[in-house]
Formats: C-alpha cells, structure tokens, sequence
C-alpha cells in the first residue's frame, strides 16, 4: 500500500511536467524511446529476485512505476491524433483495452503453465523470476518494434511562452485548464472529480483483494496467478459489457451503474467471502467485469465530451486526474491495517469513494448537455488557418463483430 502511495503522488507531480513536453517540445518520440529503453533495462536485474534481493528489487519496482507513468504519458498523448472521428476513436479505445486485457492472459496462461510443467507450483521465488524473464523478453521485444519502426515523430503543439520554463508551464497550464473546465466545461469538470474517486478506489481493490487472498486464504503464487488470470479474462469480457450498455443506457448511466456494481460486489464480498477459495474466485470474476466496463467506458466517455479543439491538453489532464488520488485509499487501508481492522471492514472502505463518483456523475446532468458544452467550445474557438474545426457529434455504436481486433 506504501508502494502505491508513494507512485500515485510521484505520477500526479510527473504528469504535468509531461504535459509540458508533449505541448511545447518536438520531443514526444524522443521521451518515449528514452523512458522505454529505461524501463526495460530496470526489468532484467529484477529476474534475479531472492530473499536477500528483494529490497533492491522493491526499489526498482518503484523506480518502474514511475517510468512507466512518463512512457504511459508519452503514449497517451497520440490516442487523440490517431483520428478526426469520434467513432473510429471508440472502436479503437475499444480495441487497445481489450487487447492490453488479452496479452495480460496469454502472459499468465504461459507463465501458469510453464511453472507447473517444470514442478515449480510451490516455488513462489522460481515462478517471479520465470515471470519476469518473460516480462523482459516480450517488453524488450515489442515496445523496440513499437518505438523504433512503427510510432513517429510529432512537432510541438505550441510554443514555449517567453521567459516561461519547461519545468513550471506544465503546472500553468494544469491550474490555467482547471479554472476554464470550472467556467465553461461544467460536465466535464465533473467528470475528471468522478474519474479521480473511481480510479483511486479501483486501484486500491488490487491491493486488497491481493491481501486478502494471502493473508486470509493463504494463496500460493501459483493461485495468486489463477486469480489475476480470471480476473484479466473477466476483464476482456467487460470490454464488451461496456459496448452493450450503451445500445441501452447513456454513457453517464453505464459509467454509474459499473460503478455501483463494483460496490456491490466488494460489499457482498466482504460479507460473506470467509475462507472460501471458490467463492472468492467468483467475485474475482466479477470484480475483472467491472473493471473492463470501467476502463472502457471512461476512456470512451472522454472522448466524446472533450472539445476537439483541446485533444491533447484535455486528455493530459485525464491522466492527471486519474492519479491524483489514488494514493489515498491505499493510505486509508494501510492506517486500517496497522489499527489491526479486519481486512473485510477495510474493503468497505472502498465504496465510498466509489459512492462519491456516483454522485459527481449525476451532477454532470444528461449526456447531451456534456456533447452540448463540447459543441460550444469548438464553435467558440479560432478555426485554424484552412481547416474549421466541425462540431463534436454523438457518435453512433456500431456493431461489435465491425471493431478492429
């Protein structure tokens, strides 16, 4: 919980910083290629985990996650320029999710059953570091074709200001597109306030559940890695949940009833999960929907209601504000944990951070009114020179067997 801690306030301080760069510097590529190549060269020393390295290890986890949040950034910031529509964009967000789901499982199925074939199914040390070797090779392998033949270079946004610095703009930038999304972007601001509880909430049941299955049900790594494995597989199929909720609810109404099933189901697991493994791989399976639903269709909903004419920094600040606060469930759990609270009552804690995403999602009012604000943006803005920026239309669903795989 301290890990998570420390990572959400170091990201949350990142993040504007690489705002910075995407708006104002060339240097997108170059960053991206950098904090890769970083992050792959950290993860080889990890294969050699051990009872006497694992404090040397847990400082390189760190140092990953936090290299990691500066690549995500970099990444996150072509998403918007991929397409002009609005559509195609949700197809593809559709897409990267559930593909980013499925290699999660393939990469357990592997490593599940390699370490059960060599006799390894006791050996938590053998299996972390046949799991990391496989880490190494795949990362290693695919970002170097992502980064060096198949992603390319993009010029900056706009220029650094005068006597501004690339330090400080970022954080400027973030405060200048706070007030504005207060003054005119109403349901958006709402929106990212929703976006900071749900995230911060999700995040820490991982650190819970995990918790809970090795201190209360005593799992092996091996039963550790079945229950990540259903709950990444669950995640593919809520993907789709997503999708179908919206041929029937709004993309407000789908965001508020994911959220209340989340609730829900760590309540009812809560109460009556004990000792029971089956029992709690059931609500795995459930918590795994609920958290494709979740990444899908938040993702989807941004996309929709941020203005065209402000992709990128808008998109910026949703990274910004899905990790403002996920360094505080972890804190509650851990002053919980260390008052001696039963782990059940802690999990509860949870639902009110997912309750007060609930509420700041009904107060963004109908998902007009949010397409409404987005279509006012762009017809207030400068059209640039030989292109007038087209209103932001609700796109239309089409079927699922129609998105890209």
């Amino acid at each position: 919980a301290l890990y998570n801690v420390i990572v959400g306030l170091a990201s949350s301080a990142l993040l504007p910083l690489l705002g910075a760069i995407v708006d104002h510097t060339p240097s997108r590529l170059m960053v991206a290629r950098i904090s890769a190549m970083a992050y792959c060269i950290l993860l080889f020393p990890m294969i050699f985990i051990s009872q006497s390295t694992w404090f040397a290890v847990a400082i390189l986890l760190l140092l990953t996650a936090l290299i990691g949040w500066i690549h995500s950034g970099m990444s996150f910031a072509y998403l918007p320029e991929m397409s002009d529509d609005k559509k195609t964009l949700e197809r593809l967000n559709t897409s990267f999710t559930v593909t980013q789901f499925t290699t999660n499982v393939i990469y357990i199925v592997v490593v599940v059953g390699i370490a059960a074939a060599a006799g390894w199914m006791d050996d938590s040390v053998a299996t972390a570091r046949l799991a990391q070797s496989i880490n190494f090779v795949t990362t290693t392998f695919f970002w170097g074709i992502a980064w060096l033949k198949l992603m390319e270079p993009r010029p900056a946004m706009s220029e650094l200001p005068p006597g501004k610095h690339l330090l400080t703009i970022g954080f400027r930038t973030i405060y200048r597109t706070s007030i504005d999304i207060a003054k005119h972007h109403s349901a958006l601001g709402w929106f990212y306030a929703a976006l900071a509880f749900s995230e911060s909430a999700t995040q820490a049941l991982l650190i819970i559940i995990t918790t809970y299955s090795i201190e209360l049900l005593n799992f092996s790594s091996t039963e550790a890695g079945i229950m990540y494995l259903i709950l990444l597989l669950s995640s593919v199929v809520g993907c789709y949940v997503s999708e179908l909720s919206l041929r029937l609810l709004s993309p407000i109404r789908s965001n508020q009833l994911c959220l209340g099933s989340f609730a829900l189901f760590t309540a009812l697991a809560a109460a009556f999960v004990k000792d029971s493994r089956a029992l709690f791989y059931t609500f795995a399976s459930f918590w795994g929907v609920c958290g494709g639903w979740k990444y899908t269709i938040e993702r989807y909903l941004a996309i929709t209601i941020i203005p065209k004419n402000k992709d990128a920094e808008l998109m910026g600040a949703y990274l910004f504000f899905g990790q403002i606060l996920v360094w505080l469930p972890p804190l509650v759990f851990t002053a919980l944990n260390e008052a001696n609270v039963s782990i059940r009552i802690s999990m509860l804690s949870l639902l009110i951070f997912w309750f007060i995403s609930v509420i700041c999602l009904q107060t963004m009012g109908p998902y007009e009114n949010a397409l409404r604000q987005a279509n006012e943006a762009v017809e207030d803005a400068s059209p640039a020179v030989g292109n007038t920026p087209e209103p932001v239309e609700e796109p239309k669903l089409e079927p699922s067997s129609k998105a890209p795989s």
